[in-house]
């Protein structure tokens, strides 16, 4: 049997689910592909920024060489073409850059507003040519624009992708995480109230999670993984960093085997109705 063909629109809270820190196995079974990283769904589905203009956002000496490939390819929308070149069998999806990172509007382009790369620019910096939206502060606006974001991607999956299934990962921040001595609360409630205040808005965030994913499989028939009801720790020994959102092993062994059971299961159901079709036709 091949390898299944799995490739990401999303974040580390999708990628690192495919590292052999978290599930060493993992190749045994998928064959990871392209990976749309850190791009939020509106910008995925939008124009290219105009040549001219792409070639004014540089991406300077505070830019590693990883993030100025990711900026590279959001701006011209590179993602897209290489994903249907590739044809996978599933196509996984988060909501993280739309939520934490925003988007910016470049012309008729949108790109995403990315703190690792876009906003570390001197195009960034000069402020001029492009405006910024952030769904803590503009939800009414940017939520109906993810809302559509999704309906042109179940579209162009169904177009470009017909045999690709597409998943959503329902996915909260952790409120807490563990290290070698224990597990610590992110909010510590006393001692530093600016970093209380800090990890409270982005706790907050879970609740945006919530209801963009009421909203979005209320719109569409979505294969999702869903764990929610579980509480995960995050990784108190992250190689970048500690935070809500770098979760630790067992997040990540769950979401395997809910992608495992979800393709042995299809597996099954297939095999069935190639027996059924087999039977009715001899």
């Amino acid at each position: 049997m091949s390898r299944i063909k799995v490739a990401i629109i999303g974040s580390c809270v999708t990628r690192e689910a495919f590292i052999t820190r978290n599930n060493p196995q993992y190749k045994d079974v998928y064959d990871l592909g392209p990976l749309a990283w850190q791009t939020g769904l509106v910008s995925f589905l939008s124009s290219p920024v105009a040549p001219d203009v792409a070639a004014r956002i540089e991406p300077g000496d505070k830019v590693n060489e990883h993030g100025a490939r990711t900026m590279g390819r959001d701006i011209a929308k590179s993602d897209r073409a290489e994903l249907e070149a590739f044809a996978p069998d599933y196509l996984l999806f988060d909501l993280y850059s739309d939520v934490r990172y925003g988007l910016a509007r470049i012309g008729d382009a949108t790109i995403t507003n990315n703190p690792n790369s876009f906003r570390k620019t001197d195009f960034f910096a000069a402020g001029e040519g492009f405006t910024t939206l952030h769904m803590a502060n503009s939800s009414a606006e940017y939520v109906p624009l993810l809302e559509a974001a999704v309906d042109e991607l179940v579209d162009w999956q169904q177009r470009a992708l017909p045999n690709t299934t597409l998943v959503l990962n329902c996915f909260r921040y952790s409120s807490y995480y563990r290290t070698s001595t224990g597990d610590l609360e992110f909010v510590k409630y006393r001692g530093d109230q600016k970093r209380d205040d800090l990890y409270r808005r982005l706790l907050r965030e879970n609740d945006r999670y919530d209801s963009l994913y009421r909203s979005i499989t209320a719109r569409h028939d979505l294969r999702t993984i869903d764990n929610r009801d579980r509480s995960y720790h995050s990784d108190g020994a992250h190689p970048y960093g500690i935070s809500p959102w770098h979760f630790g092993r067992p997040f990540f062994q769950d979401f395997m085997a809910d992608l495992d059971r979800m393709v042995l299961g299809d597996a099954l159901t297939a095999a069935r109705s190639a027996d059924e079709l087999a039977a009715v036709s001899s």
